[in-house]
């Protein structure tokens, strides 16, 4: 018997087959544990939807500034809500769907990479610690034979190495 799926599921998992970082239907099915003709399946279903079209360049129109006022004032909407503002925006909401799910792969784009960076710094920082020794070492280690070539050099005796 087939295990019934809420909507929002099937609509997560079309967005996961169709996103910005999309996988397989394959590769989805094992993640999930759905069975990967159900997926195909939700995945040809969705894309004869007209709200559900398959992405496409058409949104080059819309400015970043456009975009960010449409998920704004989507934000606290859902439902037939959600739906009837959009289609008064002229908004597709597959459109909305790829702007909203690039919206929070930037800002965790933007926390993993200033995660990165600080461990760089620390990284940077320890090592040019490290060369700041090696460069000390380094100039004692000059002072030292300089001061046995002195000796040396005062006793007239060779000094040997």
């Amino acid at each position: 018997m087939t295990r019934p799926y809420s909507i929002a599921f099937k609509q997560k998992m079309v967005e996961r087959l169709i996103g910005k970082d999309a996988v397989s239907a394959i590769q989805l099915a094992r993640e999930t544990g759905v069975r990967q003709q159900s997926l195909s399946r939700w995945l040809q279903e969705a894309s004869t939807l007209p709200f559900m079209a398959a992405p496409k360049a058409d949104d080059d129109h819309w400015s970043v500034d456009q975009k960010a006022r449409v998920l704004a004032d989507a934000s606290g909407l859902s439902g037939d809500q959600l739906t009837a503002h959009l289609q008064a925006q002229g908004v597709k909401f597959a459109d909305f769907e790829r702007w909203r799910i690039a919206l929070q792969d930037a800002r965790h784009g933007s926390t993993s990479a200033a995660r990165r960076i600080r461990q760089l710094e620390r990284e940077l920082a320890r090592k040019e610690k490290a060369l700041a020794e090696a460069a000390a070492l380094l100039v004692l280690k000059k002072r030292m034979q300089s001061l046995f070539i002195d000796e040396d050099s005062d006793t007239g005796e060779a000094s040997e190495r």
